[in-house]
């Protein structure tokens, strides 16, 4: 029950955040203009003739290749979301412990009858919330807007939501651990550069993979391992898109630069959750003995 009230807390204090007020503020900016430039997507390729390159070899063989644009553009509106998510996550998370020790806040909370690991395991399960339902609201939105203006509303729609929503808590569970360890700024701008880099190398799999490159494929490998964020969006992003119907005419590259053709194991979501547990764990056992 102490866990819960923490979480509770932190959810509403999540609220009453101004850094949230500006994320949701600038997300409405971003659906805005995303259903305009759906909008005008689909009006071009509406009067497009279909007469050119890949899309004429399809239509010779009677595959329609909107479908594939389509998911293109809800994947690319997905991905602006996942990196807004991801940054409120680790912007967010980085002063929760770190912040409150500086300001002496967590010595009245301390001094009740509460373990420590409450705190922590609190902490997170409120901060995961707020950012569940943060995913979960701009996720479906940005859906609806492609359904409004295209008609395509992808078949796995949850799954792809609970990966993102998984990724986040995984950031946000690594931050708090980095809030334990360093000040506020530091643990933020540590967050932000591994976040970045493993995103870097997970594009460099992607590539490696088309080019046949075993080096870059291993870059991005090692990257998943170092911080398996990156592995999530992957497969968020693979159970999203639709059945890539250019198969059939025998080209299996990237139609795009979200679309992906080789997603991560399961195996791969399972040491992502193992690593959630390791960082929030660890993030536990500082704490725990931290001199305040």
């Amino acid at each position: 029950m102490n866990t819960l009230r923490i979480a509770r807390l932190t959810f509403r204090e999540a609220v009453r955040r101004k850094a949230l007020y500006g994320a949701i503020a600038m997300t409405i900016v971003f659906l805005v203009l995303y259903g305009w430039g759906v909008g005008a997507a689909v009006r071009e390729m509406a009067e497009d003739t279909g007469t050119a390159g890949i899309q004429r070899q399809a239509a010779q063989v009677g595959i329609d290749t909107t479908i594939l644009a389509m998911g293109q553009l809800f994947v690319a509106g997905l991905f602006a979301v996942s990196n807004i998510a991801s940054l409120l996550a680790i912007f967010m998370a980085s002063g929760t412990i770190a912040q409150e020790v500086d300001q002496g806040t967590l010595y009245a909370i301390l001094s009740k009858p509460l373990a420590r690991w409450q705190v922590v395991v609190g902490k997170w399960l409120g901060g995961a919330a707020m950012l569940a339902v943060y995913v979960a609201t701009t996720s479906l939105a940005t859906a609806a807007i492609v359904y409004w203006r295209a008609g395509f509303w992808p078949d796995r729609l949850l799954e792809g939501i609970l990966l993102l929503i998984a990724k986040m808590s995984l950031l946000h569970a690594v931050t708090l651990l980095g809030s334990v360890l360093w000040p506020a700024i530091t643990a933020g701008i540590v967050m932000f550069i591994l976040y970045s880099v493993t995103n870097v190398t997970g594009l460099l799999e992607q590539v490696g993979r088309e080019l046949e490159s075993e080096a870059m494929v291993r870059i991005g490998i090692v990257g998943s391992l170092v911080l398996p964020a990156d592995a999530l969006w992957k497969m968020a992003s693979y159970a999203v898109q639709p059945p890539n119907p250019l198969i059939a005419l025998g080209i299996r590259t990237m139609i795009g630069p979200f679309m992906v053709l080789h997603p991560p194991s399961i195996w791969m979501g399972v040491y992502a959750m193992a690593y959630l547990a390791a960082a929030l764990g660890a993030a536990v056992w500082r704490f725990s003995r931290r001199d305040l």
